[in-house]
């Protein structure tokens, strides 16, 4: 991503985001901000208009699958773990004024916390039931009382409680619609799994090493543990106590107990548990946020470590041999073939499947969806076109809308997040030679994806072969 020189009391880099137009000096703290929580961005109504389908095509068929919404944070240590490390600091008399404001924000998202871990929040309620409304809203040919929709969920409660959130939106809106939905084990072989052979890839030491000296470039918490702590000591030259207790090598019998110090820089432990927390704020509405704890650059620069990390486990990569993606070949498989069976049964349908960003990220890499297949060899240059604000965030979601006209011709377009993406064809062209961007030929598409399929099932072979 290039960067421009902003300046607002002091000089500081900030990215131009994807696109190529400069934003507005009065817009971009809030533009980039927001963007900056990565996959914890907030889903927003994108409130867009849509191309036109070729004449003589309706909408008939709808197959999804929508990560969950907005929710909280997943574990104890990471609401626990920052706060107790500036409260400590400040029972000793080494927080500033504002670390210790930092600090009372932290507890207040901490004490929210308790007994919430990745609870889905209200925010993310309404994120599904604002999708489920526009679904039905934008295609009546397919959503209506003469309907059948096919919903299915992964058994984690925030899952199952964004799928209860949409259904609920279509029970309200179209009382007499025919919905069969289950959350079960039984279908987590294609809605939340990640085949095994994928592994020695994924988690290469090739790979490992080449990400952690990318975050290493990017993580620069000096300026914020200096506005955190009145002596920095503190964190970057932290004293942690442990007992090694000396046993006789003779008769077993107990010398001594000894008390070693060890010595721990952990600022940027600190600095990335803040992140975390900071970048979630928007999933909560408790009146106050962390926006101001980092500069535009320190939040530039967390966000490229979060957009890395799901790069790095989703993405094709040559660190990775471009196999990550085939983990979730299941997934693909289950899309192609209830598509198949949609159109060959022709009547008014939908499967609305609903998990995680784990198994839509993947997807759609493997799917091409937009760039999502982007695989640069140098990882300073993912963020060009590999963005994962623009891919999967809170309450994100992929929609293929079939067509179909009176010939029996099936045109597909993709949704992501509910705007237009492109997929790996040429677009559709009329007998007239018209060609309409967004719609694709689904034989030519679903093409695509059982080449796909068939590779992998070879190339799955072949590795489990080879072990």
């Amino acid at each position: 991503m290039k960067k421009l020189l902003f300046v607002a009391g002091m000089a500081l880099l900030l990215p131009l985001a994807i696109s190529s137009q400069v934003i507005k000096k009065e817009d971009i703290n809030a533009q980039n901000l927001y963007n900056f929580r990565g996959s914890m961005t907030q889903y927003i109504d994108p409130g867009v208009k849509y191309s036109k389908a070729p004449k003589g095509f309706k909408p008939f068929y709808m197959s999804h699958y929508g990560r969950h919404g907005s929710r909280y944070l997943l574990n104890t240590p990471q609401y626990n773990d920052p706060y107790n490390i500036l409260h400590e600091a400040y029972e000793q008399g080494k927080l500033t004024q504002f670390g210790k404001s930092v600090m009372d924000r932290l507890e207040i998202m901490k004490d929210d916390a308790n007994g919430h871990l990745g609870d889905l929040t209200k925010l993310g309620q309404q994120q599904h039931r604002g999708i489920a409304r526009r679904m039905v809203r934008n295609y009546p040919e397919i959503f209506n009382s003469k309907s059948t929709i096919v919903a299915r969920s992964t058994t984690s409660h925030r899952v199952m409680a964004s799928m209860t959130s949409a259904l609920m939106e279509f029970s309200t809106i179209l009382p007499k619609m025919n919905i069969d939905f289950n959350d079960s084990d039984f279908d987590r072989g294609y809605m939340n799994y990640e085949d095994n052979a994928i592994s020695r890839a994924k988690n290469s030491r090739e790979k490992s090493a080449a990400v952690s000296q990318f975050n290493a470039r990017h993580t620069h918490p000096e300026r914020l543990m200096t506005a955190l702590f009145t002596d920095t000591t503190f964190i970057t030259r932290y004293v942690r106590q442990s007992s090694l207790t000396r046993t006789s090598t003779i008769n077993g019998a107990m010398e001594s107990t000894v008390t070693v110090a060890n010595t721990q820089d952990r600022s940027a432990n600190l600095y990335n548990l803040i992140y975390d927390i900071a970048a979630n704020m928007g999933s909560h509405d408790l009146g106050f946020d962390l926006d101001d704890v980092f500069t535009y650059e320190e939040w530039y620069d967390c966000w490229l470590q979060n957009n890395m990390y799901w790069y790095s486990v989703s993405g094709f990569s040559p660190f990775t041999e471009n196999l990550v993606p085939y983990g979730h070949s299941t997934l693909l498989q289950d899309i192609v073939e209830k598509a198949d069976q949609a159109i060959a049964a022709g009547f008014p349908a939908a499967n609305l499947r609903y998990g995680h960003d784990t198994a839509l990220f993947p997807l759609l890499c493997l799917m091409e969806v937009n760039d999502c297949a982007w695989a640069p060899d140098d990882l300073e240059k993912v963020a060009d076109k590999w963005v994962d604000y623009n891919i999967v965030h809170m309450g994100s979601n992929l929609q293929l809308i079939f067509f179909k006209d009176k010939k029996g011709t099936v045109l597909v377009r993709a949704l992501l997040d509910e705007k237009e993406a492109t997929l790996p064809a040429e677009c559709y062209k009329d007998a007239k030679g018209r060609e309409y961007p967004y719609f694709y030929e689904w034989d030519k598409v679903s093409k695509v994806y059982r080449e796909r399929l068939d590779y992998w099932a070879a190339k799955k072979e072949e590795l489990t072969n080879n072990r």
